[in-house]
Protein backbone atom coordinates (compact mmCIF):
# COMPACT_ATOMS: atom_id res chain seq x y z
CA UNK A 1 0.00 0.00 0.00
CA UNK A 2 2.76 2.43 0.94
CA UNK A 3 4.66 1.64 -2.25
CA UNK A 4 1.53 2.11 -4.34
CA UNK A 5 0.83 5.47 -2.73
CA UNK A 6 4.44 6.51 -3.26
CA UNK A 7 4.28 5.55 -6.93
CA UNK A 8 1.09 7.57 -7.40
CA UNK A 9 2.72 10.53 -5.69
CA UNK A 10 5.73 10.33 -8.02
CA UNK A 11 3.47 10.29 -11.06
CA UNK A 12 1.47 13.20 -9.69
CA UNK A 13 4.63 15.20 -8.91
CA UNK A 14 5.92 14.77 -12.46
CA UNK A 15 2.60 15.76 -14.00
CA UNK A 16 2.14 18.75 -11.69
CA UNK A 17 5.63 19.96 -12.50
CA UNK A 18 4.87 19.58 -16.21
CA UNK A 19 1.69 21.62 -15.75
CA UNK A 20 3.68 24.42 -14.13
CA UNK A 21 6.38 24.27 -16.80
CA UNK A 22 3.77 24.49 -19.58
CA UNK A 23 1.89 27.27 -17.76
CA UNK A 24 -1.35 25.29 -17.90
CA UNK A 25 -3.31 26.23 -14.80
CA UNK A 26 -6.42 24.32 -15.86
CA UNK A 27 -4.38 21.14 -16.15
CA UNK A 28 -2.85 21.81 -12.72
CA UNK A 29 -6.26 22.40 -11.13
CA UNK A 30 -7.61 19.20 -12.65
CA UNK A 31 -4.59 17.26 -11.41
CA UNK A 32 -5.03 18.58 -7.88
CA UNK A 33 -8.74 17.75 -7.88
CA UNK A 34 -8.12 14.29 -9.29
CA UNK A 35 -5.41 13.51 -6.73
CA UNK A 36 -7.65 14.54 -3.86
CA UNK A 37 -10.52 12.47 -5.25
CA UNK A 38 -8.22 9.44 -5.27
CA UNK A 39 -6.82 10.13 -1.81
CA UNK A 40 -8.30 12.85 0.45
CA UNK A 41 -5.08 12.74 2.51
CA UNK A 42 -2.73 12.99 -0.45
CA UNK A 43 -1.48 16.41 0.55
CA UNK A 44 -1.25 15.80 4.29
CA UNK A 45 0.52 16.52 6.55
CA UNK A 46 3.07 18.44 4.46
CA UNK A 47 1.23 18.68 1.14
CA UNK A 48 4.04 17.12 -0.96
CA UNK A 49 3.77 20.06 -3.33
CA UNK A 50 7.16 21.64 -2.74
CA UNK A 51 8.71 20.99 -6.15
CA UNK A 52 5.74 22.35 -8.04
CA UNK A 53 5.47 25.38 -5.76
CA UNK A 54 9.17 26.14 -6.07
CA UNK A 55 9.05 25.98 -9.85
CA UNK A 56 5.92 28.15 -10.01
CA UNK A 57 7.64 30.79 -7.90
CA UNK A 58 10.84 30.61 -9.96
CA UNK A 59 8.81 31.17 -13.12
CA UNK A 60 6.72 33.95 -11.53
CA UNK A 61 3.53 31.97 -12.13
CA UNK A 62 1.74 33.31 -9.12
CA UNK A 63 -1.73 32.05 -10.05
CA UNK A 64 -0.30 28.54 -9.93
CA UNK A 65 1.51 29.23 -6.68
CA UNK A 66 -1.80 30.42 -5.25
CA UNK A 67 -3.50 27.16 -6.28
CA UNK A 68 -0.74 25.14 -4.63
CA UNK A 69 -0.87 27.18 -1.42
CA UNK A 70 -4.64 26.61 -1.34
CA UNK A 71 -3.99 22.86 -1.31
CA UNK A 72 -1.56 23.15 1.58
CA UNK A 73 1.81 23.70 -0.08
CA UNK A 74 4.34 24.71 2.58
CA UNK A 75 6.92 27.46 2.60
CA UNK A 76 10.19 25.70 3.42
CA UNK A 77 13.89 26.54 3.75
CA UNK A 78 14.35 26.77 -0.02
CA UNK A 79 11.24 28.76 -0.89
CA UNK A 80 12.77 32.21 -0.47
CA UNK A 81 15.43 31.33 -3.04
CA UNK A 82 12.64 30.48 -5.50
CA UNK A 83 10.86 33.76 -4.70
CA UNK A 84 14.03 35.77 -5.36
CA UNK A 85 14.59 33.96 -8.64
CA UNK A 86 11.08 34.86 -9.74
CA UNK A 87 11.28 38.50 -8.63
CA UNK A 88 13.85 39.42 -11.28
CA UNK A 89 14.13 42.58 -13.36
CA UNK A 90 12.29 41.21 -16.39
CA UNK A 91 9.37 40.55 -14.02
CA UNK A 92 9.58 44.11 -12.69
CA UNK A 93 11.00 42.95 -9.35
CA UNK A 94 7.62 41.37 -8.54
CA UNK A 95 6.90 40.79 -4.84
CA UNK A 96 3.49 39.16 -5.31
CA UNK A 97 4.72 35.84 -3.91
CA UNK A 98 4.96 37.41 -0.46
CA UNK A 99 1.36 38.64 -0.62
CA UNK A 100 0.09 35.22 -1.69
CA UNK A 101 1.96 33.42 1.07
CA UNK A 102 0.75 35.87 3.71
CA UNK A 103 -2.83 35.48 2.48
CA UNK A 104 -2.49 31.75 3.14
CA UNK A 105 -1.28 32.23 6.71
CA UNK A 106 2.49 32.26 6.29
CA UNK A 107 4.47 33.58 9.28
CA UNK A 108 6.88 36.11 7.79
CA UNK A 109 9.35 35.67 10.68
CA UNK A 110 9.37 31.88 10.75
CA UNK A 111 12.84 30.34 10.80
CA UNK A 112 13.86 27.59 8.40
CA UNK A 113 16.67 25.21 9.32
CA UNK A 114 20.05 26.85 8.76
CA UNK A 115 18.82 29.77 6.64
CA UNK A 116 16.80 31.67 9.24
CA UNK A 117 13.84 33.90 8.35
CA UNK A 118 12.91 35.18 4.90
CA UNK A 119 14.55 38.53 5.68
CA UNK A 120 17.72 36.91 7.00
CA UNK A 121 18.00 34.77 3.87
CA UNK A 122 17.31 37.70 1.55
CA UNK A 123 19.94 39.92 3.16
CA UNK A 124 22.43 37.06 3.13
CA UNK A 125 21.99 36.75 -0.64
CA UNK A 126 22.64 40.44 -1.30
CA UNK A 127 25.77 41.57 -3.10
CA UNK A 128 28.37 44.30 -2.94
CA UNK A 129 28.37 45.29 -6.63
CA UNK A 130 29.09 49.04 -6.62
CA UNK A 131 26.64 49.49 -9.50
CA UNK A 132 24.06 47.43 -7.65
CA UNK A 133 22.93 45.31 -10.55
CA UNK A 134 21.65 41.78 -10.91
CA UNK A 135 20.93 39.84 -7.76
CA UNK A 136 21.72 42.73 -5.45
CA UNK A 137 18.81 44.93 -6.37
CA UNK A 138 16.24 42.14 -6.19
CA UNK A 139 17.40 41.42 -2.64
CA UNK A 140 17.17 45.09 -1.70
CA UNK A 141 13.67 45.44 -3.12
CA UNK A 142 12.53 42.19 -1.55
CA UNK A 143 14.00 43.10 1.83
CA UNK A 144 12.23 46.46 1.68
CA UNK A 145 8.96 44.71 0.89
CA UNK A 146 9.38 42.15 3.67
CA UNK A 147 10.03 44.97 6.12
CA UNK A 148 6.96 46.85 4.86
CA UNK A 149 4.93 43.73 5.62
CA UNK A 150 6.18 43.52 9.18
CA UNK A 151 9.32 41.37 9.02
CA UNK A 152 11.37 41.79 12.20
CA UNK A 153 14.43 43.87 11.34
CA UNK A 154 16.42 42.52 14.28
CA UNK A 155 15.53 38.88 13.71
CA UNK A 156 18.37 36.47 14.42
CA UNK A 157 19.40 33.40 12.49
CA UNK A 158 20.89 29.99 12.99
CA UNK A 159 24.03 31.25 11.29
CA UNK A 160 24.75 33.52 14.27
CA UNK A 161 24.27 36.81 12.43
CA UNK A 162 21.21 39.02 12.20
CA UNK A 163 20.24 40.98 9.04
CA UNK A 164 22.38 44.04 9.76
CA UNK A 165 25.41 41.89 10.56
CA UNK A 166 24.88 39.96 7.33
CA UNK A 167 24.66 43.19 5.34
CA UNK A 168 28.00 44.23 6.85
CA UNK A 169 29.55 40.86 6.03
CA UNK A 170 28.39 41.27 2.43
CA UNK A 171 29.66 44.84 2.26
CA UNK A 172 26.23 45.98 1.14
CA UNK A 173 25.87 49.64 2.09
CA UNK A 174 22.43 49.93 0.48
CA UNK A 175 21.06 47.04 2.51
CA UNK A 176 22.70 48.33 5.68
CA UNK A 177 21.12 51.74 5.12
CA UNK A 178 17.71 50.14 4.55
CA UNK A 179 17.90 48.12 7.75
CA UNK A 180 19.08 51.09 9.79
CA UNK A 181 16.24 53.17 8.35
CA UNK A 182 13.89 50.50 9.72
CA UNK A 183 15.42 50.87 13.18
CA UNK A 184 17.87 47.97 13.26
CA UNK A 185 19.63 48.21 16.61
CA UNK A 186 23.27 47.89 17.56
CA UNK A 187 22.23 45.89 20.62
CA UNK A 188 20.94 43.11 18.37
CA UNK A 189 23.81 43.46 15.88
CA UNK A 190 26.89 43.60 18.13
CA UNK A 191 29.19 42.19 15.45
CA UNK A 192 28.15 44.59 12.69
CA UNK A 193 31.01 47.05 13.21
CA UNK A 194 33.55 44.23 13.45
CA UNK A 195 32.40 42.80 10.12
CA UNK A 196 32.53 46.22 8.47
CA UNK A 197 36.02 46.79 9.88
CA UNK A 198 37.10 43.39 8.59
CA UNK A 199 36.07 44.57 5.11
CA UNK A 200 37.66 47.99 5.61
CA UNK A 201 34.32 49.52 4.69
CA UNK A 202 34.51 53.01 6.16
CA UNK A 203 31.20 54.13 4.67
CA UNK A 204 29.30 51.37 6.46
CA UNK A 205 31.38 51.89 9.60
CA UNK A 206 30.35 55.55 9.63
CA UNK A 207 26.69 54.56 9.25
CA UNK A 208 26.97 52.23 12.20
CA UNK A 209 28.74 54.76 14.40
CA UNK A 210 26.10 57.34 13.49
CA UNK A 211 23.50 54.88 14.76
CA UNK A 212 25.24 54.24 18.04
CA UNK A 213 27.76 51.48 17.36
CA UNK A 214 30.40 51.24 20.08
CA UNK A 215 33.90 51.20 18.58
CA UNK A 216 35.09 49.38 21.70
CA UNK A 217 32.51 46.59 21.67
CA UNK A 218 33.92 43.09 22.23
CA UNK A 219 31.07 40.72 21.29
CA UNK A 220 32.61 37.38 22.13
CA UNK A 221 29.62 36.26 24.15
CA UNK A 222 27.23 36.59 21.22
CA UNK A 223 29.41 34.80 18.69
CA UNK A 224 28.25 31.34 19.67
CA UNK A 225 27.53 29.51 16.43
CA UNK A 226 31.04 29.66 14.98
CA UNK A 227 32.96 29.35 18.20
CA UNK A 228 36.35 28.98 16.52
CA UNK A 229 36.17 32.64 15.58
CA UNK A 230 36.86 33.40 19.23
CA UNK A 231 40.34 32.00 18.79
CA UNK A 232 41.26 34.16 15.82
CA UNK A 233 43.90 36.76 16.45
CA UNK A 234 42.05 39.24 14.22
CA UNK A 235 38.82 39.06 16.23
CA UNK A 236 37.68 40.66 19.46
CA UNK A 237 37.40 44.31 18.51
CA UNK A 238 36.79 46.30 15.35
CA UNK A 239 40.39 47.50 15.57
CA UNK A 240 41.72 43.94 15.58
CA UNK A 241 39.50 43.10 12.58
CA UNK A 242 40.74 46.06 10.54
CA UNK A 243 44.38 45.38 11.41
CA UNK A 244 44.06 41.70 10.57
CA UNK A 245 43.11 42.57 7.00
CA UNK A 246 45.59 45.43 6.65
CA UNK A 247 42.96 48.15 6.31
CA UNK A 248 45.02 51.20 7.29
CA UNK A 249 42.30 53.78 6.68
CA UNK A 250 39.80 51.76 8.68
CA UNK A 251 42.30 51.65 11.55
CA UNK A 252 42.73 55.41 11.29
CA UNK A 253 38.94 55.87 11.31
CA UNK A 254 38.51 53.73 14.42
CA UNK A 255 41.29 55.50 16.28
CA UNK A 256 39.71 58.85 15.45
CA UNK A 257 36.44 57.54 16.87
CA UNK A 258 38.11 56.53 20.13
CA UNK A 259 39.03 52.88 19.67
CA UNK A 260 41.06 51.65 22.63
CA UNK A 261 44.61 50.60 21.74
CA UNK A 262 45.25 48.72 24.97
CA UNK A 263 42.42 46.18 24.71
CA UNK A 264 43.58 42.54 24.55
CA UNK A 265 41.56 39.92 22.72
CA UNK A 266 41.12 36.29 23.76
CA UNK A 267 44.61 35.49 22.48
CA UNK A 268 46.00 38.18 24.78
CA UNK A 269 46.97 40.40 21.85
CA UNK A 270 46.62 44.16 21.70
CA UNK A 271 46.08 45.91 18.40
CA UNK A 272 49.76 46.87 18.37
CA UNK A 273 50.80 43.27 19.07
CA UNK A 274 48.79 42.14 16.06
CA UNK A 275 50.12 44.86 13.76
CA UNK A 276 53.70 44.00 14.72
CA UNK A 277 53.12 40.30 14.21
CA UNK A 278 51.71 40.97 10.75
CA UNK A 279 54.58 43.30 9.90
CA UNK A 280 52.38 46.23 8.98
CA UNK A 281 54.71 49.14 9.69
CA UNK A 282 52.24 51.85 8.69
CA UNK A 283 49.61 50.59 11.12
CA UNK A 284 52.27 50.13 13.80
CA UNK A 285 53.14 53.81 13.45
CA UNK A 286 49.48 54.77 13.81
CA UNK A 287 49.21 52.79 17.02
CA UNK A 288 52.42 53.98 18.69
Amino acid sequence: MANERGRKQEIFDARALAAVESNDITFLQNLLNQRLAEDPNAFLPYANLGKSLGRALELSRYDMADELFKRGADWNYGTMADVLEGAREDNEWNTKAIDIALAHGWNIDEHYEHVGSALVYTVGESGSDPDYLGGGIVCLKMAAYLLSKGAAVDEGSQTGNNPLELACIRGDKHMAALLLAHNATMERAPKALLHAAHNGDIEIMQMLVDHGANVNAHPYGTYTTVAQQREREDWGSALHCAIGQGHTEAVRFLLEKGAAKEYKNKLDMTALDLAKKLGNDEIVRLLQ
